[in-house]
């Protein structure tokens, strides 16, 4: 009888918490992700906080120090000294970031890992190199090779995500390689000695296969409402995620409800940030924000529908400018394309696109913006907010 009665209350606890919650519009979770950018940390701080926040993720090698940092560190300058996590390159291009912690220690040798790996005699001699020796400095291998540079090597064996150094210096030299193909003798001389600043190298071991919980804490720190579609763009399956979801809101670990719309109607928030979740949601930033179009953070077209008229495509060639969440204005090309849909805050949107631009946060790659088809009533507008007219062309310069 007690049991029933437990049972009841367990029941109607759940029902009224559930039945308290307000619904808001898609564009009230957009602000949430998108104020998340804003933070008084140091950039130190605020690296660190990016790297945590992603780590188990992977995005194209580039799209790190070009997209992701540049949006989320106040002038982030390229530094990615981090002995907590350890990067490493995956198949077609892509990087991810893993906690040292989570390092599988007790797995097998690397060299049992080679049976189906392509590897040159050369890579071969310099793999086993850094397998038998530990962590070592570039110069230490010097010797195995007469008349060779191991760079080039290590270069190669980190492409096929054996080995990573201490420094993301060979990071960036691998992504600008065709560049140094076409660069005078001096200048490859000069990236040579940069290459002799990499720190060390060590073997990429294998990392610890996370539990189920260990993910949706992940998913957590990515996105503070959990969905199938937040869960879906966090590699996460939703059904196995419910299956813990719903003990998680019967011990009060986590809140369900219908939270955000547009979203699928299971929706997830962790306890502890509830209150803090629920009063954003209810009271948006009313905020104009800059952000490339493919950066996870923003919403639109991927885990949220675009807006009737306010769509654009997710690639690296797109930033966005939001407001309140909501979609005001689209840079597309790499600038080339200027759409506007609230004209009554295209000056404020371009003032603060010159900002961003000139800090690094905004197409971080380029030199200038070439402004090349744009509304007319947009012309004075960026013309006040610091372009350049150049026949009919606007044109902005760092």
């Amino acid at each position: 009888y007690h049991g029933e009665l437990y049972k009841r209350a367990r029941v109607r606890t759940l029902k009224n918490r559930r039945e308290e919650i307000q619904t808001c519009p898609a564009e009230n979770y957009a602000a949430l992700m998108l104020s998340r950018l804003e933070s008084g940390a140091p950039p130190v701080e605020c690296l660190r906080d990016t790297l945590r926040q992603y780590a188990g993720m992977s995005f194209p090698a580039a799209f790190w120090e070009k997209i992701l940092l540049p949006g989320h560190v106040r002038n982030y300058k390229p530094s990615l000294a981090e002995g907590e996590l350890f990067w490493h390159m995956e198949e077609k291009d892509g990087l991810r970031f893993d906690f040292q912690s989570d390092v599988d220690w007790e797995a097998g040798s690397p060299q049992e890992d080679l049976t189906g790996e392509e590897l040159t005699e050369e890579e071969r001699v310099i793999y086993e190199a850094v397998v038998r020796r530990g962590a070592c400095f570039m110069q230490s291998l010097n010797n195995l090779l007469p008349d060779r540079s191991p760079y080039d090597i290590l270069l190669s064996l980190m492409e096929k995500g054996l080995v990573y150094a201490d420094s993301f210096l060979p990071v960036r030299q691998w992504i600008d390689r065709e560049k140094t193909k076409k660069a005078v003798a001096r200048q490859r001389v000069n990236l040579r000695v940069k290459a002799l600043q990499t720190g060390r190298w060590d073997i990429v071991r294998p990392v610890r296969e996370k539990t189920i919980e260990d993910k949706l804490k992940a998913c957590f720190q990515v996105s503070p409402i959990l969905s199938k579609e937040t869960a879906a763009a966090c590699g996460l399956s939703w059904q196995e995620a419910l299956s813990v979801l719903r003990v998680w809101e019967y011990t009060g670990q986590a809140r369900r409800g219908y939270f955000v719309k547009d979203l699928s109607g299971a929706q997830f928030i962790l306890g502890k940030d509830y209150e803090s979740v629920v009063r954003r949601l209810q009271a948006p930033q009313k905020k104009l924000v800059w952000i490339n179009a493919a950066d996870p953070a923003q919403c639109w077209g991927k885990v949220l529908p675009h807006k009737e008229g306010r769509s654009f495509i997710n690639v690296p060639g797109t930033a966005v400018v939001c407001y309140g969440g909501l979609p005001v204005a689209v840079m597309e090309r790499q600038g080339k394309i200027l759409r506007v849909w609230e004209e009554e805050l295209q000056e404020e949107c371009l003032r603060l696109f010159v900002e961003k631009f000139r800090q690094g946060s905004i197409f971080s790659d380029r030199k200038r913006i070439v402004v090349k088809e744009y509304p007319d009533a947009a012309a004075e507008a960026m013309r006040h907010a610091g372009f350049r007219k150049e026949m009919q062309d606007y044109v902005l310069y760092l």
